[in-house]
């Protein structure tokens, strides 16, 4: 049981005996056994009724089974027990249709699953992924400095969602004042060690916090520069924080960020439980917050199964 403010959700079913058929529905969902994880679930739920875990696996072998209703009100169950979502269940009810994409964000889910990957971020990205989104959106911002005009260089610089540091380690040389967030207390704690080329820290101010809530706590016109790397595919609903980087960035100040995308229309969220953004969808919200686009092309960050993730480079102008 873990408690996270007002509510609960269980990870456990507080009997040794029950979580072990979790673990044998689990294994049996793996092997490809969905039926067999469906009757072991039925008998432990009828036990544990309050055992959220299991909901959100029955869930997913109902989903194998092609019975989509029924996933869904699993899913649904998930989030009556545990309304903070540490499962995704919004994640799931989006991606078979049973939710609007917009609304199935769950930091919670989020920030749990990124403390549990923070050791071993860097290189599973950078090696196995081949991440290249910071060195994306650092040339992408060399080229729309020198069509402006502009020189190459950020006072301050907003940094949502920095994970250990790595956009930061991208643009540090060209920044003045680097100031990150994320949801994960263990990503900020390795962010936090890494130091600059001159041996001081890499951040001059690192905060556990979500985007628009870390951008609300901002002043306005205080940022020449807001950076999100690979970020918002854990965010549905993008126009607060469009609204929000427009507040703080100062005149002719820039958003540079990198989105998965999709050919369709709208925002929908994939297999692999990541957002997808379509371009109309993004330049629509874009102009709204006040911050026309200067630069939208196709661009992958990162491998999946060995294959590029499609997605957008974008860079936006506060006007």
């Amino acid at each position: 049981m873990t408690d996270t403010g007002s509510t609960t959700h269980f990870a456990s079913s507080g009997d040794p005996v029950l979580d072990r058929r979790y673990g044998w529905a689990e294994a049996a969902l793996k092997d490809g056994d969905a039926q067999a994880a469906v009757e072991i679930l039925d008998q432990t739920l009828s036990q544990a009724y309050h055992f959220t875990a299991a909901w959100h696996l029955y869930g997913l072998a109902q989903e194998a089974l092609g019975h989509k209703e029924d996933a869904a009100t699993a899913w649904r169950q998930c989030l009556d027990l545990d309304p903070n979502d540490h499962f995704g269940a919004r994640l799931d009810l989006a991606r078979i249709g049973a939710l609007p994409a917009e609304q199935a964000t769950s930091e919670n889910f989020s920030g749990a699953l990124f403390d549990a990957y923070a050791d071993r971020f860097d290189s599973h990205l950078t090696q196995t992924l081949h991440y290249n989104a910071p060195d994306l959106l650092k040339a992408a911002l060399v080229r729309c400095c020198s069509n402006a005009g502009r020189p190459f260089r950020f006072d301050i610089v907003y940094d949502l969602g920095c994970g250990t540091g790595l956009m930061g380690e991208a643009i540090h040389e060209q920044s003045g004042f680097i100031a990150g967030c994320d949801l994960s207390p263990r990503m900020i704690e390795r962010a936090r060690t890494k130091l600059a080329p001159d041996g001081t820290p890499l951040y001059d101010k690192l905060a556990v916090a979500g985007l628009t809530a870390f951008l609300t706590s901002r002043p306005d016109a205080s940022a020449d520069l807001v950076v999100a790397a690979d970020v918002f595919v854990y965010l549905g609903e993008l126009a607060p924080c469009f609204a929000q980087s427009a507040r703080v960035l100062e005149p002719d100040g820039l958003l540079a960020f990198t989105v998965q995308s999709h050919d369709g229309e709208g925002v929908v969220v994939g297999d692999d439980r990541r957002f997808a953004h379509a371009e109309s969808w993004l330049r629509e919200r874009l102009v709204e917050a006040g911050l026309p686009p200067v630069l939208v092309e196709p661009a992958s960050t990162r491998q999946d199964r060995g294959a590029p993730v499609p997605g957008l480079l974008v860079v936006a102008e506060k006007r």
